[in-house]
């Protein structure tokens, strides 16, 4: 079994209160490999928890909100830092005490300060960053998902958009549905699969109907995510804290992007004193971010971090050069 299905059981065993040997014995491998799949799924902010029990530490995952003891009073205060001066001295003093009680809040939590659980659906991958949504349970993607655990084809109504292929309906074996820069797909097979061996990814909301068929996908499908995504797909997986970036908003189309996006943890929009739209955000720089970043930038200005900044500046150089 690969790493990433291996992660997945990992996942699904969880659900209730489980031991690293208990863990160790249910997946066959030892409590090394077991402690390494543990680093992943904190990574992944899950809603990994562990505590003792009977003298042992057990491990769950918390896919309910009750244990962010804190999480509206953090995000109040991060709203109201945002709108202190860095300039006035009695505003540098009250920062300093924000960040303190931010701290003192955080910490309250056992594991930490960390966004709400997402899902524990093998199927259904949502991403942390910079967009993700953890409220998608509608009609459509439980149609999807529905298709994908009894291992049946769909029958799609797809509009093609941009391809100039118009709409038409297709028959598609369903692997997962994945959200990726607050974009939901999903991936599946279709006609040409046995002679390429691509998935293809399917915009869900160009997807106008769904009806299951009662044909079984073929055995020797085999999708593995680590490989379709080899960039990551938005799962933050760095063991490196989130960074505080700041976009200066040029457009007023990326505006209200933001505005309609759902960020976790939530970005903040403020004037600055020319009446600037800047967007405050908290998120760790993945490659995704980076590549997303470079597709808006005529939109917007980084204000920081200025690492970013210069990490941007160069990869554009680099572009120009090699055109």
């Amino acid at each position: 079994m690969a790493g990433y299905e291996k992660i997945n059981t990992v996942k699904d065993l969880l659900k209730r209160e489980m031991t690293v040997g208990q863990l160790a014995s249910a997946i066959g491998r030892g409590p090394r490999t077991v402690f390494r799949y543990l680093e992943l799924l904190r990574s992944e902010n899950c809603g990994l928890h562990s505590h003792k029990k009977g003298g042992e530490t057990v491990w769950v995952i918390q896919t309910e909100e009750k244990t962010n003891f804190n999480q509206s009073a953090v995000k109040q205060l991060e709203k109201i830092k945002k709108n202190m001066s860095e300039a006035t001295p009695a505003d540098v003093k009250n920062r300093k005490l924000v960040d303190k009680l931010i701290e003192a809040l955080q910490t309250t939590d056992p594991d930490e300060f960390k966004p709400e659980a997402i899902t524990t659906d093998r199927d259904l991958v949502l991403d942390y960053g910079p967009f993700s949504d953890n409220k998608i349970q509608d009609l459509i993607v439980n149609k999807l998902l529905d298709a994908i655990h009894k291992k049946l084809k769909l029958r799609i109504t797809y509009d093609h958009s941009r391809e100039d292929k118009g709409v038409e309906t297709i028959e598609v074996s369903p692997v997962k549905v994945i959200m990726r820069m607050d974009t939901l797909y999903l991936v599946a097979a279709d006609e040409t699969y046995a002679k390429d061996g691509v998935f293809k990814n399917y915009l869900v909301e160009h997807i106008s109907n769904i009806s299951t068929t009662t044909k079984p996908i073929d055995d020797g499908l085999v999708f593995d995510a680590a490989v379709h995504y080899k960039y990551t797909f938005g799962k933050y997986t760095l063991p490196t804290p989130p960074q505080e970036v700041s976009l200066l908003i040029k457009q007023g189309w990326l505006k209200n992007q933001f505005e309609k996006s759902h960020f976790n943890p939530p970005v903040v929009i403020r004037k600055d004193r020319s009446k600037n739209d800047i967007v405050d955000m908290k998120i760790r720089i993945t490659p995704d971010f980076k590549s997303w970043l470079m597709g808006i930038l005529p939109a917007a200005q980084i204000l920081k971090p200025e690492s970013l900044k210069n990490e941007m500046k160069e990869l554009l150089k680099k572009t120009l050069e090699e055109m």
